[in-house]
């Protein structure tokens, strides 16, 4: 069953709104006159600003193009009311109480809130002259006023679920990533720890009967000797083949990074993901792979969080340099770039543990962020 999100709900409801809104710009068709033609390009503007406001949502107050449709929209919903000499634009404004939630923090949406309800609230003193009561433009101003907040509420927690949702979706991914690190742990720590027995109590034991067999060489003579002295042979090879199991048990302890940092990549909220990563990008030292996961972890945070991209570019490779290899994990977005870049707390731990790593870390702007670690391996 197909499910629909939070964002394509908002943007069904809107447009059903608005597409209802349209019935009485048919029924007032007279004439092309000019107050007609005003009214029909606010209401198609309007849709077409919300159309637009709601194909990529970003929350944030320095959302420019966020201000620009809302602004618009609130001249359109009052140009409706004037031309209209009605309380029409009343419920186009239904929708904008809706999108605010979505597009600003709190404290700001509840701001604009105010600020367009009270522009129309004023505006209702002059619509309406064929009323004489002009009580009942208040009474609907406040019922309205009612509904609007209403709407904005409902419109909230729908956000608030949302994005709580995507915060968790995003710390699976995270455990995921570090669950199959575990998995690789402790599927290192047996190996050595089988490599460990077999080296402490085969291979004692195997020394030991060889240094007998020897013993025993000396000390028989004839058939017996020859024996003994092939008993001797095979205990030496069985010791050689212990020594070369743990060998390739201690050396068989790696870590599928490539595989943890696709697992992170996997489902993350408003970012489409571009991965060049090998499926098996095998790593021997666990505090390398650790970091590395960290690093990834937090670079996507500061995307999705203060870049306000919408696409993500990663990649991990090996580079050989003057016969030394390196490791490299580059992850770029489309964001808003580096403008006065500062680095924050979580760019400082990235560089802190490269450093500790002895790697190298740069970052540089690209049409958004480029952030480049090398390590040494």
């Amino acid at each position: 069953m197909y499910r629909y999100s939070h964002i394509q709900l908002i943007r069904l409801a809107g447009l059903i709104i608005w597409l209802s809104l349209s019935i009485p710009l048919v029924l007032h068709f007279e004439s092309l006159s000019r107050f007609y033609i005003i009214y029909a390009m606010a209401h198609i503007s309007f849709g077409l600003v919300f159309w637009l406001a709601t194909l990529n949502f970003r929350h944030s107050i320095h959302n420019i193009s966020a201000w620009l449709a809302i602004g618009l929209m609130v001249f359109f919903v009052l140009v409706i009311n004037y031309i209209t000499d009605s309380a029409t634009g009343i419920f186009y404004a239904l929708i904008i109480s809706v999108l605010l939630p979505w597009l600003f923090p709190v404290g700001t949406a509840l701001a604009v809130l105010a600020c367009y309800n009270l522009l129309i609230g004023l505006q209702f003193g002059y619509i309406g002259n064929e009323l004489n009561n002009s009580t009942f433009h208040y009474v609907l101003f406040f019922v309205y006023l009612g509904v609007s907040i209403f709407s904005f509420i409902i419109s909230l927690v729908a956000f608030k679920q949302q994005y709580d949702k995507e915060q968790l979706r995003l710390l699976n991914t995270e455990l995921k990533a570090t669950q199959v690190l575990l998995a690789d742990s402790s599927r290192i720590n047996e190996r050595l720890r089988i490599s460990r027995e077999l080296h402490d109590l085969v291979g004692h034991h195997l020394t030991a009967l060889t240094l007998n067999l020897e013993a025993a060489s000396h000390l028989t003579e004839g058939k017996p000797q020859i024996y003994v002295k092939k008993s001797q042979s095979i205990a030496r090879l069985l010791l050689a083949d212990v020594r070369e199991v743990v060998g390739q048990f201690r050396k068989s302890g790696t870590l599928n990074l490539g595989q943890a940092i696709s697992q992170l990549l996997n489902g993350l909220p408003g970012l489409k993901v571009t991965k060049d990563i090998p499926d098996d990008f095998l790593v021997d030292d666990p505090r390398l792979a650790q970091t590395i996961l960290r690093c990834t972890q937090e670079l996507i945070t500061n995307s999705l969080k203060h870049a306000r991209a919408s696409r993500l570019w990663v990649k991990l490779e090996i580079e050989i340099n003057n016969d030394n290899e390196q490791l490299i994990l580059t992850v770029r977005d489309n964001g808003i770039g580096l403008g006065g870049f500062k680095a924050g707390n979580g760019i400082k731990g990235i560089q802190e543990r490269v450093q500790i790593m002895q790697g190298r870390c740069d970052i540089k702007d690209d049409n958004g962020a480029c952030v480049r670690l090398t390590f040494p391996i």
